[in-house]
Protein backbone atom coordinates (compact mmCIF):
# COMPACT_ATOMS: atom_id res chain seq x y z
CA UNK A 1 0.00 0.00 0.00
CA UNK A 2 1.54 3.69 -0.86
CA UNK A 3 0.93 6.37 1.28
CA UNK A 4 0.33 9.92 -0.51
CA UNK A 5 2.31 12.74 0.94
CA UNK A 6 0.91 15.40 2.88
CA UNK A 7 0.29 18.69 0.07
CA UNK A 8 0.74 21.85 1.57
CA UNK A 9 -0.51 25.21 -0.11
CA UNK A 10 2.45 25.82 -2.08
CA UNK A 11 2.35 21.96 -3.57
CA UNK A 12 -1.21 22.72 -4.84
CA UNK A 13 -0.51 26.48 -6.18
CA UNK A 14 2.49 24.69 -8.03
CA UNK A 15 0.47 22.27 -9.42
CA UNK A 16 -2.42 24.69 -9.96
CA UNK A 17 -0.29 26.58 -12.32
CA UNK A 18 0.76 24.09 -13.91
CA UNK A 19 -2.82 23.02 -15.14
CA UNK A 20 -3.85 26.19 -15.39
CA UNK A 21 -1.57 27.25 -18.45
CA UNK A 22 -2.44 23.58 -20.49
CA UNK A 23 1.26 23.10 -20.48
CA UNK A 24 2.90 25.16 -18.29
CA UNK A 25 4.82 28.77 -19.57
CA UNK A 26 4.84 31.97 -18.68
CA UNK A 27 2.64 33.68 -20.78
CA UNK A 28 -0.30 31.70 -20.01
CA UNK A 29 0.31 31.94 -16.69
CA UNK A 30 0.12 35.76 -17.16
CA UNK A 31 -2.71 35.32 -19.45
CA UNK A 32 -4.59 33.19 -16.57
CA UNK A 33 -4.17 36.15 -13.77
CA UNK A 34 -5.09 38.93 -15.93
CA UNK A 35 -8.61 37.11 -15.64
CA UNK A 36 -10.69 35.33 -17.43
CA UNK A 37 -11.86 36.46 -21.39
CA UNK A 38 -14.67 38.96 -21.58
CA UNK A 39 -18.16 37.53 -22.65
CA UNK A 40 -18.02 37.15 -26.86
CA UNK A 41 -19.80 40.53 -27.79
CA UNK A 42 -20.32 39.14 -31.63
CA UNK A 43 -22.46 36.64 -33.12
CA UNK A 44 -20.62 33.32 -33.77
CA UNK A 45 -19.21 33.54 -37.61
CA UNK A 46 -21.97 31.70 -40.09
CA UNK A 47 -18.67 29.69 -41.61
CA UNK A 48 -15.63 27.98 -40.91
CA UNK A 49 -12.25 28.97 -41.27
CA UNK A 50 -8.99 28.13 -40.14
CA UNK A 51 -5.31 28.87 -40.36
CA UNK A 52 -2.27 26.96 -39.95
CA UNK A 53 1.62 28.35 -39.12
CA UNK A 54 3.74 26.12 -39.98
CA UNK A 55 7.35 27.19 -38.89
CA UNK A 56 10.36 26.17 -40.87
CA UNK A 57 13.06 26.90 -38.17
CA UNK A 58 16.28 27.85 -38.78
CA UNK A 59 16.03 29.64 -41.65
CA UNK A 60 15.01 27.88 -44.83
CA UNK A 61 16.44 27.92 -47.82
CA UNK A 62 13.60 29.25 -49.62
CA UNK A 63 15.46 30.17 -53.28
CA UNK A 64 16.38 26.33 -53.20
CA UNK A 65 12.35 25.66 -52.93
CA UNK A 66 11.37 27.79 -55.82
CA UNK A 67 14.10 27.54 -58.59
CA UNK A 68 13.56 29.45 -61.42
CA UNK A 69 13.57 27.16 -64.72
CA UNK A 70 13.94 29.33 -67.63
CA UNK A 71 17.07 29.40 -69.40
CA UNK A 72 18.30 33.02 -68.59
CA UNK A 73 17.24 33.35 -64.81
CA UNK A 74 18.21 29.59 -64.40
CA UNK A 75 21.98 30.66 -65.75
CA UNK A 76 22.17 33.27 -62.93
CA UNK A 77 21.23 31.05 -60.17
CA UNK A 78 23.35 27.99 -61.48
CA UNK A 79 26.06 30.56 -60.76
CA UNK A 80 25.08 32.38 -57.97
CA UNK A 81 24.64 29.13 -55.83
CA UNK A 82 27.56 27.07 -57.24
CA UNK A 83 27.58 23.77 -55.48
CA UNK A 84 24.21 24.68 -53.85
CA UNK A 85 22.42 24.60 -57.27
CA UNK A 86 20.62 22.22 -58.63
CA UNK A 87 21.26 20.47 -62.10
CA UNK A 88 18.60 20.83 -64.58
CA UNK A 89 17.26 17.35 -64.22
CA UNK A 90 16.57 17.43 -60.69
CA UNK A 91 13.90 20.01 -61.05
CA UNK A 92 10.50 18.67 -61.91
CA UNK A 93 8.96 22.20 -63.65
CA UNK A 94 5.70 23.82 -62.09
CA UNK A 95 2.60 24.74 -64.54
CA UNK A 96 3.39 27.31 -66.19
CA UNK A 97 -0.07 28.66 -67.84
CA UNK A 98 0.05 31.57 -66.11
CA UNK A 99 3.32 32.85 -68.00
CA UNK A 100 5.40 31.81 -64.95
CA UNK A 101 8.22 29.47 -65.48
CA UNK A 102 9.64 27.89 -62.15
CA UNK A 103 10.55 24.68 -60.78
CA UNK A 104 10.73 22.26 -57.17
CA UNK A 105 13.05 20.14 -56.54
CA UNK A 106 12.59 16.40 -57.46
CA UNK A 107 12.20 16.06 -53.64
CA UNK A 108 8.94 17.92 -53.60
CA UNK A 109 6.19 16.68 -55.42
CA UNK A 110 3.65 17.08 -53.20
CA UNK A 111 4.60 20.48 -53.80
CA UNK A 112 4.37 20.15 -57.81
CA UNK A 113 1.08 18.75 -57.64
CA UNK A 114 -1.09 21.11 -55.08
CA UNK A 115 0.68 24.02 -57.88
CA UNK A 116 -0.51 22.52 -60.64
CA UNK A 117 -3.86 21.97 -59.22
CA UNK A 118 -3.68 25.58 -58.29
CA UNK A 119 -4.31 24.93 -54.52
CA UNK A 120 -1.02 26.17 -53.77
CA UNK A 121 1.12 29.80 -54.46
CA UNK A 122 4.64 31.07 -53.75
CA UNK A 123 5.39 34.28 -52.30
CA UNK A 124 9.04 35.43 -53.74
CA UNK A 125 11.29 37.96 -51.82
CA UNK A 126 8.95 38.28 -48.22
CA UNK A 127 11.01 39.35 -45.11
CA UNK A 128 10.95 41.56 -41.99
CA UNK A 129 10.61 45.29 -43.69
CA UNK A 130 9.33 48.82 -41.64
CA UNK A 131 9.29 50.50 -45.02
CA UNK A 132 9.91 49.66 -48.59
CA UNK A 133 13.60 48.94 -49.04
CA UNK A 134 15.96 49.34 -51.60
CA UNK A 135 19.69 48.80 -52.09
CA UNK A 136 20.71 52.41 -51.32
CA UNK A 137 18.56 52.50 -48.39
CA UNK A 138 20.47 49.22 -47.16
CA UNK A 139 23.75 50.94 -47.61
CA UNK A 140 22.59 54.14 -45.87
CA UNK A 141 21.27 52.24 -42.91
CA UNK A 142 18.03 53.80 -43.23
CA UNK A 143 15.28 52.19 -41.41
CA UNK A 144 15.99 49.01 -41.35
CA UNK A 145 14.87 46.04 -39.10
CA UNK A 146 16.58 45.79 -36.07
CA UNK A 147 19.49 42.84 -35.18
CA UNK A 148 19.27 41.25 -39.36
CA UNK A 149 20.38 38.10 -39.70
CA UNK A 150 19.80 37.34 -35.80
CA UNK A 151 17.28 33.67 -35.62
CA UNK A 152 16.03 35.30 -32.58
CA UNK A 153 15.64 38.76 -33.64
CA UNK A 154 14.18 38.00 -36.70
CA UNK A 155 12.15 34.92 -35.92
CA UNK A 156 9.99 37.35 -33.56
CA UNK A 157 9.81 40.09 -35.46
CA UNK A 158 8.20 37.75 -38.43
CA UNK A 159 6.01 36.00 -35.46
CA UNK A 160 4.86 39.90 -34.42
CA UNK A 161 5.16 42.21 -37.44
CA UNK A 162 6.35 44.48 -34.17
CA UNK A 163 9.89 44.90 -35.71
CA UNK A 164 10.53 48.40 -33.70
CA UNK A 165 8.80 47.49 -30.75
CA UNK A 166 10.58 46.87 -27.10
CA UNK A 167 7.44 44.04 -26.11
CA UNK A 168 6.19 42.29 -28.99
CA UNK A 169 2.99 40.02 -29.26
CA UNK A 170 2.20 37.93 -32.01
CA UNK A 171 0.15 38.93 -34.94
CA UNK A 172 -1.82 35.44 -34.85
CA UNK A 173 -1.99 36.77 -30.94
CA UNK A 174 -3.56 39.82 -32.08
CA UNK A 175 -6.32 38.23 -34.63
CA UNK A 176 -6.97 36.43 -31.47
CA UNK A 177 -7.60 39.30 -29.58
CA UNK A 178 -10.06 41.04 -32.05
CA UNK A 179 -11.65 37.98 -33.68
CA UNK A 180 -12.06 35.51 -30.54
CA UNK A 181 -15.74 37.07 -30.80
CA UNK A 182 -16.92 35.04 -33.62
CA UNK A 183 -16.40 31.89 -31.44
CA UNK A 184 -19.06 32.98 -29.08
CA UNK A 185 -18.95 31.07 -25.95
CA UNK A 186 -16.59 28.27 -27.28
CA UNK A 187 -14.34 27.46 -24.06
CA UNK A 188 -11.20 26.52 -26.48
CA UNK A 189 -9.41 29.26 -27.39
CA UNK A 190 -8.82 30.40 -30.55
CA UNK A 191 -5.13 29.56 -30.82
CA UNK A 192 -3.83 25.95 -30.77
CA UNK A 193 -0.41 25.28 -30.76
CA UNK A 194 0.89 22.05 -31.31
CA UNK A 195 4.56 22.69 -30.81
CA UNK A 196 4.65 24.68 -27.37
CA UNK A 197 5.48 27.94 -26.84
CA UNK A 198 5.42 30.51 -29.67
CA UNK A 199 5.07 34.14 -29.36
CA UNK A 200 3.39 34.29 -33.13
CA UNK A 201 -0.28 33.03 -31.02
CA UNK A 202 0.29 35.21 -27.65
CA UNK A 203 -2.07 38.19 -27.69
CA UNK A 204 -2.31 40.72 -25.45
CA UNK A 205 -5.40 39.32 -24.12
CA UNK A 206 -5.24 35.94 -25.57
CA UNK A 207 -3.42 33.03 -25.36
CA UNK A 208 -3.34 29.95 -27.19
CA UNK A 209 -4.17 26.50 -25.78
CA UNK A 210 -0.85 24.34 -25.56
CA UNK A 211 -0.94 20.43 -26.64
CA UNK A 212 1.57 17.69 -28.14
CA UNK A 213 1.63 15.45 -31.12
CA UNK A 214 0.53 13.18 -29.00
CA UNK A 215 -2.46 14.72 -27.60
CA UNK A 216 -3.43 16.83 -24.90
CA UNK A 217 -1.61 17.18 -21.55
CA UNK A 218 -3.11 14.64 -18.70
CA UNK A 219 -2.05 15.99 -15.58
CA UNK A 220 -1.34 12.95 -13.34
CA UNK A 221 -2.41 15.05 -9.83
CA UNK A 222 -5.58 16.62 -11.04
CA UNK A 223 -6.97 13.38 -13.02
CA UNK A 224 -6.84 10.62 -11.08
CA UNK A 225 -9.51 8.94 -10.18
CA UNK A 226 -12.41 9.12 -7.49
CA UNK A 227 -9.98 6.32 -4.92
CA UNK A 228 -6.58 8.41 -5.90
CA UNK A 229 -5.65 10.14 -2.63
CA UNK A 230 -3.59 13.14 -4.15
CA UNK A 231 -6.47 13.68 -6.55
CA UNK A 232 -9.24 13.64 -4.04
CA UNK A 233 -6.82 16.17 -2.27
CA UNK A 234 -6.42 18.73 -5.05
CA UNK A 235 -9.93 18.72 -6.06
CA UNK A 236 -11.37 19.40 -2.52
CA UNK A 237 -8.38 22.09 -1.77
CA UNK A 238 -9.51 23.63 -5.60
CA UNK A 239 -13.36 23.60 -4.72
CA UNK A 240 -12.63 25.27 -0.83
CA UNK A 241 -10.30 27.91 -2.76
CA UNK A 242 -12.57 28.76 -4.88
CA UNK A 243 -15.25 29.06 -2.11
CA UNK A 244 -13.50 30.84 0.31
CA UNK A 245 -9.97 32.01 -1.45
CA UNK A 246 -9.11 35.55 -1.10
CA UNK A 247 -10.23 37.58 -4.76
CA UNK A 248 -7.18 36.40 -6.52
CA UNK A 249 -6.85 33.04 -5.40
CA UNK A 250 -10.48 32.27 -6.42
CA UNK A 251 -10.23 33.68 -9.96
CA UNK A 252 -6.87 31.81 -10.42
CA UNK A 253 -8.89 28.60 -8.96
CA UNK A 254 -11.82 29.00 -11.44
CA UNK A 255 -9.58 29.67 -14.14
CA UNK A 256 -7.65 26.17 -12.60
CA UNK A 257 -10.70 24.14 -12.99
CA UNK A 258 -11.66 25.30 -16.42
CA UNK A 259 -8.41 24.75 -17.56
CA UNK A 260 -9.06 21.09 -16.46
CA UNK A 261 -12.33 20.50 -17.90
CA UNK A 262 -11.55 21.84 -20.84
CA UNK A 263 -8.12 19.24 -20.99
CA UNK A 264 -10.83 16.43 -20.25
CA UNK A 265 -13.28 17.66 -22.79
CA UNK A 266 -10.67 17.77 -25.05
CA UNK A 267 -9.09 14.73 -24.56
CA UNK A 268 -12.81 12.80 -24.65
CA UNK A 269 -13.26 14.78 -28.20
CA UNK A 270 -9.79 13.41 -29.69
CA UNK A 271 -11.54 9.85 -29.07
CA UNK A 272 -13.72 10.86 -31.74
CA UNK A 273 -11.71 12.09 -33.50
CA UNK A 274 -9.98 11.34 -37.35
CA UNK A 275 -6.86 11.92 -39.78
CA UNK A 276 -9.01 10.75 -42.28
CA UNK A 277 -8.31 7.17 -44.62
CA UNK A 278 -5.20 8.92 -46.47
CA UNK A 279 -1.79 7.94 -46.25
CA UNK A 280 0.55 10.26 -43.89
CA UNK A 281 4.34 10.17 -43.99
CA UNK A 282 6.34 9.68 -41.16
CA UNK A 283 8.29 12.49 -39.10
CA UNK A 284 7.14 15.31 -36.30
CA UNK A 285 5.58 17.57 -38.40
CA UNK A 286 3.09 15.08 -40.40
CA UNK A 287 2.44 13.47 -36.09
CA UNK A 288 1.90 17.75 -35.53
CA UNK A 289 -0.25 18.00 -38.78
CA UNK A 290 -2.41 14.92 -38.11
CA UNK A 291 -3.71 16.53 -34.56
CA UNK A 292 -4.17 19.66 -36.32
CA UNK A 293 -6.71 17.33 -38.34
CA UNK A 294 -7.99 15.63 -35.18
CA UNK A 295 -8.85 18.97 -33.61
CA UNK A 296 -10.48 20.00 -36.96
CA UNK A 297 -12.24 16.99 -37.25
CA UNK A 298 -14.32 17.69 -33.64
CA UNK A 299 -15.13 21.48 -34.01
CA UNK A 300 -18.39 21.48 -34.04
CA UNK A 301 -18.01 19.69 -30.10
CA UNK A 302 -16.97 22.99 -29.35
CA UNK A 303 -18.58 25.58 -31.90
CA UNK A 304 -15.49 26.91 -33.30
CA UNK A 305 -16.14 29.25 -36.29
CA UNK A 306 -12.26 30.40 -36.05
CA UNK A 307 -8.87 28.55 -35.63
CA UNK A 308 -5.06 29.68 -35.88
CA UNK A 309 -2.89 26.38 -35.32
CA UNK A 310 0.97 26.41 -35.15
CA UNK A 311 3.22 23.79 -35.65
CA UNK A 312 6.94 23.83 -35.91
CA UNK A 313 9.67 21.75 -38.01
CA UNK A 314 13.15 22.38 -36.83
CA UNK A 315 16.31 22.03 -38.57
CA UNK A 316 16.69 24.62 -41.21
CA UNK A 317 19.85 26.17 -40.11
CA UNK A 318 22.05 24.11 -42.95
CA UNK A 319 25.38 25.83 -42.23
CA UNK A 320 26.71 22.80 -43.35
CA UNK A 321 25.70 19.22 -45.39
CA UNK A 322 22.88 21.31 -46.77
CA UNK A 323 22.12 19.63 -49.74
CA UNK A 324 21.22 16.43 -47.88
CA UNK A 325 19.69 18.03 -44.96
CA UNK A 326 17.78 20.20 -46.60
CA UNK A 327 16.64 18.19 -49.37
CA UNK A 328 15.24 16.00 -46.58
CA UNK A 329 13.35 18.58 -44.78
CA UNK A 330 11.57 19.58 -48.28
CA UNK A 331 10.85 16.00 -49.08
CA UNK A 332 9.10 15.96 -45.39
CA UNK A 333 7.72 19.36 -45.28
CA UNK A 334 5.80 18.37 -49.16
CA UNK A 335 4.69 15.32 -48.46
CA UNK A 336 3.07 16.28 -44.89
CA UNK A 337 1.35 19.19 -46.56
CA UNK A 338 0.06 17.14 -49.46
CA UNK A 339 -1.56 14.71 -46.93
CA UNK A 340 -2.73 17.47 -44.89
CA UNK A 341 -4.98 18.97 -47.24
CA UNK A 342 -5.96 16.07 -48.89
CA UNK A 343 -7.27 15.02 -45.49
CA UNK A 344 -9.12 18.75 -45.21
CA UNK A 345 -10.88 17.81 -48.41
CA UNK A 346 -11.84 14.91 -47.31
CA UNK A 347 -13.65 15.97 -44.31
CA UNK A 348 -15.24 18.84 -46.77
CA UNK A 349 -13.25 21.82 -45.71
CA UNK A 350 -10.35 22.08 -48.25
CA UNK A 351 -11.44 25.61 -48.90
CA UNK A 352 -11.77 26.75 -45.10
CA UNK A 353 -8.55 25.77 -43.96
CA UNK A 354 -4.91 27.07 -45.34
CA UNK A 355 -1.58 26.52 -44.22
CA UNK A 356 1.20 29.27 -44.63
CA UNK A 357 5.01 29.01 -43.70
CA UNK A 358 7.03 31.49 -42.29
CA UNK A 359 10.69 31.11 -41.08
CA UNK A 360 13.75 33.15 -39.19
CA UNK A 361 14.69 34.54 -42.51
CA UNK A 362 16.10 33.43 -46.21
CA UNK A 363 19.76 31.74 -46.25
CA UNK A 364 22.88 33.65 -48.26
CA UNK A 365 22.65 32.59 -52.61
CA UNK A 366 26.20 32.04 -52.00
CA UNK A 367 28.02 28.70 -50.31
CA UNK A 368 29.97 28.63 -47.82
CA UNK A 369 31.41 24.98 -49.33
CA UNK A 370 29.01 23.27 -47.53
CA UNK A 371 25.96 25.55 -47.14
CA UNK A 372 24.59 28.51 -46.59
CA UNK A 373 24.41 31.42 -43.79
CA UNK A 374 21.48 33.81 -42.24
CA UNK A 375 19.97 36.05 -45.20
CA UNK A 376 17.00 38.30 -45.17
CA UNK A 377 14.25 37.86 -48.13
CA UNK A 378 12.92 34.00 -48.69
CA UNK A 379 10.37 32.55 -50.10
CA UNK A 380 6.98 31.46 -48.24
CA UNK A 381 4.40 28.76 -49.56
CA UNK A 382 0.91 28.73 -48.84
CA UNK A 383 -1.78 26.30 -49.50
CA UNK A 384 -5.16 25.15 -49.45
CA UNK A 385 -8.68 25.53 -51.36
CA UNK A 386 -9.19 29.01 -51.13
CA UNK A 387 -5.26 29.88 -52.34
CA UNK A 388 -5.29 31.38 -55.80
CA UNK A 389 -2.55 28.85 -56.62
CA UNK A 390 -0.64 27.86 -59.23
CA UNK A 391 0.96 31.12 -59.39
CA UNK A 392 3.96 33.13 -57.87
CA UNK A 393 3.45 36.67 -56.20
CA UNK A 394 5.68 39.38 -55.64
CA UNK A 395 8.42 40.54 -57.55
CA UNK A 396 11.23 37.39 -58.27
CA UNK A 397 14.59 38.95 -57.47
CA UNK A 398 17.39 39.54 -60.00
CA UNK A 399 19.83 36.73 -58.13
CA UNK A 400 22.74 38.34 -59.81
CA UNK A 401 25.65 38.49 -57.25
CA UNK A 402 26.46 41.90 -56.31
CA UNK A 403 23.24 42.91 -58.23
CA UNK A 404 20.42 45.59 -57.40
CA UNK A 405 19.06 43.21 -55.26
CA UNK A 406 21.80 41.60 -53.21
CA UNK A 407 22.63 43.28 -50.04
CA UNK A 408 25.55 41.67 -50.42
CA UNK A 409 27.18 37.71 -50.36
CA UNK A 410 23.83 36.96 -51.73
CA UNK A 411 21.80 38.61 -49.17
CA UNK A 412 18.48 39.41 -51.10
CA UNK A 413 16.28 42.58 -49.63
CA UNK A 414 12.95 41.58 -49.81
CA UNK A 415 10.11 43.25 -51.86
CA UNK A 416 7.32 41.84 -49.83
CA UNK A 417 6.75 42.42 -46.10
CA UNK A 418 5.83 39.95 -43.96
CA UNK A 419 2.91 42.75 -42.95
CA UNK A 420 1.56 42.05 -46.47
CA UNK A 421 1.34 38.80 -46.25
CA UNK A 422 -0.06 38.11 -43.15
CA UNK A 423 -2.74 41.09 -43.96
CA UNK A 424 -4.16 38.87 -47.13
CA UNK A 425 -4.34 36.02 -45.25
CA UNK A 426 -5.92 37.98 -41.90
CA UNK A 427 -8.36 39.44 -44.98
CA UNK A 428 -8.93 36.06 -45.73
CA UNK A 429 -9.45 34.82 -41.65
CA UNK A 430 -12.38 37.77 -41.23
CA UNK A 431 -10.37 40.85 -40.12
CA UNK A 432 -11.64 43.67 -41.77
CA UNK A 433 -9.72 47.28 -42.61
CA UNK A 434 -9.39 48.76 -39.42
CA UNK A 435 -8.67 45.18 -37.68
CA UNK A 436 -6.24 45.05 -40.25
CA UNK A 437 -5.02 48.42 -39.56
CA UNK A 438 -4.60 47.14 -35.29
CA UNK A 439 -2.83 43.81 -36.15
CA UNK A 440 -0.40 45.54 -38.50
CA UNK A 441 1.48 48.35 -37.55
CA UNK A 442 3.11 49.41 -40.81
CA UNK A 443 0.61 48.40 -43.27
CA UNK A 444 -0.24 51.11 -44.33
CA UNK A 445 3.97 52.06 -45.28
CA UNK A 446 3.22 49.57 -48.10
CA UNK A 447 1.50 49.80 -51.51
CA UNK A 448 -1.02 47.22 -51.22
CA UNK A 449 -2.73 45.40 -47.80
CA UNK A 450 -4.26 42.73 -50.26
CA UNK A 451 -1.85 40.50 -52.45
CA UNK A 452 -4.40 38.88 -54.22
CA UNK A 453 -3.61 34.70 -53.39
CA UNK A 454 -6.42 34.40 -51.42
CA UNK A 455 -10.34 33.99 -52.80
CA UNK A 456 -12.37 36.53 -50.23
CA UNK A 457 -15.62 34.84 -51.35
Amino acid sequence: MTTSKQWTRRNFLQCAATAAAGACNRNAALGLLAGVQAAAAEAAAPDYRALVCIFLAGGNDGFNVLIPNDVDRYSIYKKARGNLAFPSDQLLSLNSSSGQNFAVSTRAPGFQNLYDNGRLAFLANVGTLLQPTSKKDYLANAHLPPQLYSHNDQSDQGMSSQLDALEKIGWGGRMADLLTGLNGNSPLPLGVSIAGNNLFQVGANTVPYYMSGGGVNNFYVASGGPKDARAKTFNKILDLTITNGRLLEREFAKSVKSSLDLSQTLINALNKSSIGTGIWPGGSLSQQLQMVARVISVREIFGVKRQVFYVVQGGYDTHDDQIQRHGNLIAELSQAVAAFHGTMDEFGVGNDVTSFTLSDFGRTLTTNGDGSDHAWGNVQMVAGGSVVGGNVYGAFPDQTIDGPDDSGYGRLIPTTSVEQYGATLARWFGADGNQLAAIFPHLGRFDTADLGFMALT
